[in-house]
């Protein structure tokens, strides 16, 4: 196992660290954002494929954001997903305003300047014969974003022999009584490293037996109410080709669906098995686990197509999808569900998802 560092930005502001282990599989990953940016595997030939969308550099990264933002690889926070209304947030009792980023009065994945865009500390913290190891951090000063509390994120990336990325969070208060937190990553996963330009031939088994009601009148805004999947185009709990669920023509165009887990995991429980993604093009198989109790996958819907990536891939809707582990979304809203995302003192938040590439 290795890791080596080297400049991301022009400026040599901004590091990129390799993590790499004996079977030659090489993760990257930027302290702008604590982002994901490759993921280097050998497939079922023994052909090596970049799996995971995003740019050449930082700079490059920053004028992609004048085009279209999709969070390619990115740590997502103080609070993944969408919160409605935001701008009357209870949290320790007293109201918040939350930026508006949707209309209506949404707010979603940590704002205006939320952690993808925040700048962190790095540093390798082990490198042995079964894993490398780099964690990142950043304190989050209160009212960013218009969320109370000084509040400290340590994002740690582990590789290890058998090709698996573990993403562990700790999310620490330190000051104030209380605040929310519900980090995810928002890595988008090609599996044939974008030799077919979308992800319909994929295919996908999910564990979850439910997914959360969103709202009629405010896309993709969860209620709180938990919905059986069984035998509806959402059952995902067989292998299923992803491309019998892609519709551009449709208002939802694919899946934007927050899953949730059977039993429901608390912050903290062992990894367990939350997905599998396959493409019988490359042989390569992912498998997500977590110990969450949301998973929410997104298909890449809206994706620019004027978004042109590392080696010159261009991307576009359905290019690569997003497996998001998190807590389950709008929660700060939702009685039932809000102490999943509440940060004390006492109470720290803890995250581990692991993504692990094999071949079938």
């Amino acid at each position: 196992m290795a890791v080596t560092k080297h400049a991301f930005s022009q400026d040599g502001a901004i590091d990129e660290y390799v993590l790499s282990n004996k079977q030659g599989t090489k993760v990257y990953v930027t302290n702008w954002g604590a982002r994901l940016t490759r993921f280097i595997v050998a497939d079922k030939t023994g052909t090596l494929r970049d799996i995971v969308a995003g740019f050449e550099d930082y700079e490059s990264w920053q004028k992609s954001l004048a085009i279209d933002d999709p969070y390619f690889g990115a740590t997502i926070g103080r609070v993944a997903g969408r919160i409605w209304p935001c701008d009357n947030v209870l949290i320790n009792g007293q109201p918040c305003q939350l930026p508006e980023i949707q209309p209506n009065k949404v707010y979603l994945h940590g704002g205006i300047n939320g952690f993808d865009k925040k700048l962190f500390s790095g540093q390798v913290l082990s490198t042995t014969e079964s894993a490398a190891v780099v964690e990142f951090a950043y304190i989050s000063e209160d009212k960013e974003e218009g969320f109370p509390g000084d509040i400290e994120l340590r994002v740690k990336y582990t590789l290890d022999q058998e090709n698996g990325l573990h993403i562990e969070y700790l999310g620490t208060l330190l000051s104030g009584t209380e605040t929310i937190l519900n980090p995810t990553n928002h890595t988008y996963w090609n599996l044939t490293g974008f030799a077919e330009p979308t992800i319909h031939h994929h295919m996908c088994r999910l564990t979850a037996d439910r997914v959360m009601e969103c709202r009629a009148d405010i896309p993709m805004v969860p209620t709180g109410r938990l919905l059986p999947i069984k035998n509806t185009k959402l059952d995902f709990t067989q292998l299923k080709q992803i491309g019998e669920d892609l519709d551009p023509s449709n208002a939802e165009r694919g899946l934007d669906h927050v899953f949730v887990m059977e039993n429901e995991p608390g912050s903290g429980s062992q990894v367990r098995e939350a997905a599998v993604l396959e493409s019988p093009k490359s042989g390569l198989r992912l498998t997500v686990l977590m110990d969450q109790p949301a998973l929410v996958v997104y298909t890449g819907n809206w994706i620019s197509d004027k978004l042109v990536g590392k080696y010159g891939v261009r991307y576009g809707n359905y290019a690569a999808i997003a497996l998001e582990a998190q807590q389950v979304a709008n929660a700060a809203n939702l009685p039932e569900f809000r102490s999943q995302v509440v940060v004390t003192r006492e109470s720290p938040f803890t995250h581990h998802t692991v993504y692990r590439v094999n071949t079938t």
